[in-house]
């Protein structure tokens, strides 16, 4: 039996088909230069709607938004330096997430580790008062973040009046059981002021409040006092008649 060939019954979608190709062709080559407009950072949703989208479930919702400014400004191919952000737009972002999961480590590391290395540095600023604000809603349990905060101030900001306003924050966290450095850092920042006999105040004041030590850090307090009272003295030579006069008796 002789199979005929069949008709083609549509020949108009070939038609169809080779007008939308044109059509598809001459519309990428007047618009292939044209690149949509996006944004580095998003603007920041009121409290009240982001409680809302959350549907109930915030430590999802949490999760979400802080993969999405983590990864902000890296979206659809594009790398985008520190410098361009809008840091106070960062700041309250990051307000924003601590309301819905406060206790989490994940916002201050990623504020602290990551956005602090800014190569504009004044945007620094916004990073540490958010973690001053953080930290200090429950400075019993983070005061890691208030010490991140002293660091930056110090180092990136070189500002030692804030950094010694927070390093007395950090001094004073209720709970015995932090590293010794923390309750030292005023009397380290003083001593980089010339301030010799504030800190040695602030390590006395230290030694007489706190019972257990253990070896290496009554050695480091024997030799930062003996040192500084080493300089004040070499300052001062009236002083030293005076310190042994003391030592006599």
């Amino acid at each position: 039996m002789k199979i005929l060939p069949t008709k083609r019954r549509f020949f108009g979608t070939d038609i169809i088909f080779y007008i939308m190709l044109v059509i598809q062709v001459c519309l990428w080559t007047f618009t292939n230069n044209y690149k949509p407009t996006l944004g580095i950072v998003p603007d920041v949703p009121s409290k009240l709607s982001v409680k809302a989208l959350s549907l109930g479930d915030e430590q999802t919702y949490f999760r979400i938004l802080g993969y999405e400014l983590q990864n902000a400004g890296d979206s659809f191919g594009r790398f985008t330096a520190l410098k361009l952000y809008d840091y106070n737009k960062l700041y309250h972002w990051f307000s924003l997430l601590d309301t819905l999961s406060p206790q989490s480590h994940y916002i201050p590391s990623m504020a602290s580790y990551y956005y602090s290395q800014t190569q504009n540095t004044p945007d620094v600023i916004h990073v540490i008062n958010y973690l001053d604000e953080h930290a200090s809603a429950d400075l019993y349990h983070k005061w890691w973040w208030m010490s991140q905060a002293v660091y930056l101030a110090k180092h990136k900001l070189e500002n030692d009046e804030l950094a010694l306003k927070l390093a007395y924050k950090l001094a004073s966290t209720p709970r015995d059981d932090i590293p010794l450095w923390a309750k030292q850092m005023p009397a380290f920042i003083l001593e980089k002021q010339g301030e010799m006999d504030q800190a040695l105040m602030i390590i006395a004041d230290i030694l007489d409040n706190v019972e257990e030590f253990d070896q290496g850090e009554l050695n480091f307090m024997h030799h930062f006092v003996t040192e500084r009272l080493g300089k004040i003295v070499e300052e001062h030579p009236e002083l030293a008649k005076l310190i042994k006069s003391k030592d006599d008796n």
